[in-house]
């Protein structure tokens, strides 16, 4: 199963940093419903830098009052096999 390091930043809120797998990832976004979000499939399949395989990073609104950054890239190993669990 395929696993990506990711991180939420937005103003007034502390980072969210996460180890999970892709629909996962998606899922938090569902749950948190940033501000101006667009359906999470969109947002992955759109974002800048899908040029490199596996990584990426969307920006909602940027300067604005609600303003909100996902940037995301692919791990190469499990993380339970690396003892990256913390990251959870």
């Amino acid at each position: 199963m395929t696993h990506y390091a990711w991180t939420i930043k937005a103003r007034g809120r502390e980072d969210i940093r996460r180890v999970t797998t892709l629909g996962e990832m998606q899922d938090v976004l569902r749950i948190l419903s940033m501000p101006g979000q667009a359906p999470p499939d969109w947002i992955i399949a759109g974002a800048e830098g899908n040029e490199i395989a596996g990584h990426g990073r969307y920006t909602h609104n940027e300067g604005g009052k609600d303003a909100w950054t996902l940037i995301w890239t692919k791990m190469d190993v499990s993380p339970k096999r690396k003892g990256l669990a913390h990251f959870k």
